[in-house]
């Protein structure tokens, strides 16, 4: 069995793809290693020729694009690793990121482990581990601090970003992986709160990442209509009445205050979409978790308070 699979859901990637493998070979530790690219209904070619970029890759091509869920999905499944990780494919590894999550690993109470998400010039934070605020959207821990100010050893968080995970293949399949109807934004969420272990943040894992190849600005269409739409499918998912009541309304204001930031109709358009679509998927999703794990989840997500100060901090409200 190969030690270590990696996954990466390509899409219309060639202007970064290439730099994110160049920087996968040069960067993992890990020898026994094996690299799959999911493309997912690119048209600009990239997915073609990863081998000659990088002789432990290998492309798994689907015409349409699938998102990123079904396609990590479909990677771990022709995986031979006995660790599988998702790395961004519009993002760059720092040498050695995969030592430390494996390292994590071996202790078998943790179920994930992840590394830190820097800005592009590796000099800024934007995830240490990620937070889960009362509307099921996360947010990352220490963003837009320095490097300097990162922890000097592994901490425990709430969730993981996607972005740099590493879990174990079998335990991943076993959960049945990602899941699918969210497409793309809060898989995260749903996968960190079914795991029953703990989820650990390593800062002597890294990588630096580029915004916007996937889905755009932050706020462009496609991530306004996915973030409203998914929130509300996980909380229908994952919370009890009372703290989804809750969540429906913070999802509610968060979605204005960004429509007034916003002021267009494209904005508006998308977010009606969403919350069209996710109202809809939410009566289907009640069933999804017992009452024992909609407790339990509910004590995972930050207090409102706590969200808003972060908010605040960073400039957004």
């Amino acid at each position: 069995m190969t030690e270590l699979s990696v996954v990466l859901v390509n899409h219309n990637g060639a202007d970064c793809l290439p730099k994110t493998l160049l920087s996968l070979a040069r960067n993992t530790a890990t020898e026994d290693v094996e690299c799959l690219v999911v493309d997912s209904g690119s048209a600009d070619g990239s997915w073609e020729g990863v081998e000659g970029i990088w002789e432990k890759a290998r492309s798994l091509r689907f015409e349409e694009n699938i998102g990123f869920c079904a396609g990590c999905n479909r990677g771990a499944e022709v995986a031979q690793g006995r660790l599988l990780a998702f790395v961004n494919f519009d993002g760059e590894v720092e040498p050695d990121w995969d030592a430390p999550l494996r390292q994590l690993l071996d202790d078998p109470s943790v179920a994930i482990a992840t590394g830190v998400l820097l800005t592009g010039d590796g000099r800024r934070v934007e995830a240490a581990g990620l937070e889960i605020a009362p509307n099921t959207a996360t947010y990352g821990r220490d963003e837009g601090q320095p490097r300097t100010a990162l922890p000097d050893r592994p901490v425990d968080v709430s969730a993981a970003t996607g972005a740099l995970m590493m879990v174990r293949r079998a335990e991943f399949l076993d959960l049945g992986g990602f899941y699918e109807p969210i497409f793309m934004y809060g898989e995260e969420t749903d996968y960190c709160l079914r795991v029953s272990g703990r989820i650990v943040f390593h800062p002597e894992s890294a990588i630096r990442h580029e915004h916007g190849h996937a889905a755009g600005p932050p706020r462009s269409a496609i991530r306004l209509y996915w973030g409203s739409r998914n929130r509300l499918v996980n909380a229908a998912r994952h919370l009890p009445a009372a703290t989804l009541a809750k969540s429906v309304l913070a999802s509610a204001a968060f979605d204005l205050l960004t429509l007034l930031q916003q002021r267009n109709g494209k904005a508006v358009r998308a977010v009606a979409r969403g919350w069209w679509d996710g109202v809809r998927a939410m009566p289907r999703e009640r069933g999804a978790r017992p009452a024992q794990e909609r407790r339990r989840a509910a004590r995972r997500l930050v207090s409102l308070r706590a969200a808003i100060a972060e908010q605040r901090r960073l400039g957004r409200i």
